[in-house]
């Protein structure tokens, strides 16, 4: 009886299976007939689609889109059937280095010293349902070897939507938040949203991000509680003057309404207090050889304190002009770890003058850092 059953049952998926595939060459030999027939080409794209067949759908979509490109359906359904046959990936990066810092303490008697930076990253792209998903994570820490009250650690991640979006571009979402130490103690916990249009030229990748968030201090801390927003761009041209060239232009604006009194200008992290900033970094990379890129770099901003005052004039409100000229050098793949771990040597210097208007926190500072970079 059993073995009956099984026939019976396989006779009759077998059936079933003769019948869709019928179907969808009935509906294509349609398609053929017309191949700039809208409603054609859709009656076979939902079929195959809802059969599983997302790269006979995906030909058909992409007919209806250049043949009708008003058409509704058509681009959603191009767009989702991307998304379905995209492959999930996760990457991850780690980075270890040592760092030779001459005014941690941005401090007009300076005290250079050794510190050691440590960092993992991880992006995690899938697909769920019909929606793509992306996750990040980052931790990192920075160990100081005279400064211990300045060591410092962050942990967060972001998670959220991809979309197509404008031009072939995506809009990817982020919900989430982080925590910090500083001197050892908790600093402060936060939530975090961001929009981010990622668009490619020439190869190369161009980001544009919207970012809010809200930090609450701990008390220990002469800084309270407060919202931040930035916005923050990438926009890379290569091939710039010459083949091998690479020139990026990352510019940023920055308001913070933290409350509570100013640590000093951090570069790279939200500093707290209350200020407007504006600035940017740019760089010229060139390729040396095939594994050796090296250039300057250029970092610029502006800050315009709200509540920080001049000991001096405490009618007018402190701002800082910093200037940072440096010089990077990255050597690809110098050992090899494992066939699917890149490896990277970076070294870097930099150099920071803050020209502020409080004579007590103009400063210069140089940075010499070495680091090992792994990605898998």
């Amino acid at each position: 009886m059993r073995v009956l059953l099984g026939a019976v049952l396989a006779l009759a998926m077998s059936c079933a299976g003769a019948s869709a595939s019928d179907r969808l060459s009935d509906l294509y030999a349609a398609v053929l007939r017309n191949p700039a027939d809208t409603q054609a080409n859709l009656r076979y794209a939902r079929a195959a689609e809802a059969d599983g067949k997302l790269r006979w759908a995906l030909a058909a979509y992409e007919r209806i889109v250049a043949n009708d490109p008003a058409s509704a359906e058509g681009q959603q359904g191009l767009s989702r059937v991307r998304r379905r046959l995209q492959p999930d990936s996760t990457q991850y990066t780690i980075e270890l280095g040592g760092i030779f810092e001459s005014n941690p303490r941005y401090s007009p008697n300076a005290h250079g010293e050794l510190q050691a930076l440590a960092s993992f990253g991880m992006r995690d792209e899938r697909t769920l349902g019909d929606m793509r998903w992306r996750t990040n994570f980052i931790a990192t820490g920075l160990l100081h070897q005279n400064e211990g009250d300045l060591n410092y650690g962050y942990a967060g991640a972001t998670t959220g939507p991809v979309f197509d979006f404008l031009g072939g571009s995506r809009l990817v979402l982020g919900f989430g938040g982080g925590a910090a130490t500083f001197d050892r103690r908790f600093f402060y916990g936060e939530a975090l949203a961001s929009a981010t249009i990622e668009s490619y030229y020439a190869g190369a990748l161009q980001t544009l991000q919207f970012r809010a968030g809200y930090r609450d201090h701990d008390s220990f801390f002469p800084t309270t509680q407060g919202s931040f927003y930035d916005i923050r761009g990438r926009f890379a041209l290569p091939g710039v003057f010459a083949e091998g060239n690479l020139f990026t232009v990352e510019p940023w604006l920055r308001w913070s309404a933290i409350g509570g009194l100013s640590t000093g200008p951090l570069f790279n992290v939200v500093q707290p207090g209350s200020y407007n900033e504006a600035g940017g970094k740019a760089s010229f990379l060139h390729s040396l050889t095939d594994s050796v890129v090296a250039g300057p770099t250029l970092t610029y901003f502006h800050r315009s304190y709200n509540t920080d005052v001049l000991p001096a004039n405490p009618s007018l409100k402190r701002e800082d002009n910093v200037v940072g000229p440096g010089a990077v050098v990255w050597i690809t793949n110098p050992f090899t770890v494992a066939p699917n771990v890149l490896t990277a040597l970076k070294i870097e210097y930099q150099f920071y003058r803050d020209n502020s208007n409080d004579p007590t926190h103009t400063f210069d500072d140089h940075i010499v850092s070495t680091s090992l970079v792994f990605r898998f």
